[in-house]
């Protein structure tokens, strides 16, 4: 049944968005706000992407749908799921290899010994590169969490270079179908639970 329930309000004061190779298996998730958001404590297979800038992740769920007429009636008598899909937005603040590479699609080469300088060169024919993604928020005492095992990069916001704001990277992903599913929703939470139960 539907109360009121203020516990149930959530907010997101802490997060972390990690990345590892396509259909990696989910990590072990900590059930304390503490563990789960300590940066020195690494998810293992995984890499921190880093600071997100304050705005955190938009996660945007998409279905396209198409209705069948009838004859008989001016309603449609059944509408079917065409597409669904589910992408995930989020803006990293770090100039380093793992946002960089991920956010232009290149891969850095060695540092050259004589002019000091390390290149990623950004091919004509870019080849999309799969990645599992987990996203973690909390407040807290809970932690809540998405994990998409196959993603794919599907647009990215212009990379603007100023004089007094940083460089942001910008980036949009599409979760692609694994087995089935899109992703897994998480949570610390007894989201089954009754209001007011302990």
């Amino acid at each position: 049944m539907s109360a009121l329930n203020s516990d149930a309000i959530r907010f997101a004061p802490n997060g972390r968005v990690l990345s590892a190779p396509a259909s990696t298996p989910l990590p072990i998730i900590p059930q304390t706000v503490a563990d789960a958001f300590d940066n020195t404590k690494p998810y293992s297979g995984w890499t921190d992407l880093g600071y997100v800038t304050e705005d955190g992740c938009t996660l945007t769920p998409a279905l396209t749908t198409s209705a069948f007429p009838v004859w008989q009636s001016v309603a449609a008598a059944k509408i079917t799921v065409t597409a669904a899909g589910l992408d995930f937005q989020f803006a990293l603040a770090q100039w380093d290899k793992d946002a960089t590479e991920l956010f232009f699609g290149g891969a850095w080469g060695t540092r050259d010994a004589a002019t000091k300088l390390t290149k990623m060169t950004l091919p004509s024919n870019p080849a999309l590169r799969e990645r599992a993604f987990l996203i973690l928020w909390g407040d807290l005492d809970i932690v809540n969490g998405l994990y998409v095992p196959r993603a794919m990069l599907s647009d990215r916001d212009g990379l603007t270079i100023g004089k007094t704001d940083p460089s942001i990277l910008n980036m949009t992903f599409q979760s692609l179908d694994a087995g089935g599913k899109l992703a897994d929703v998480l949570t610390t939470a007894d989201i089954n639970a009754a209001p007011g139960t302990p």
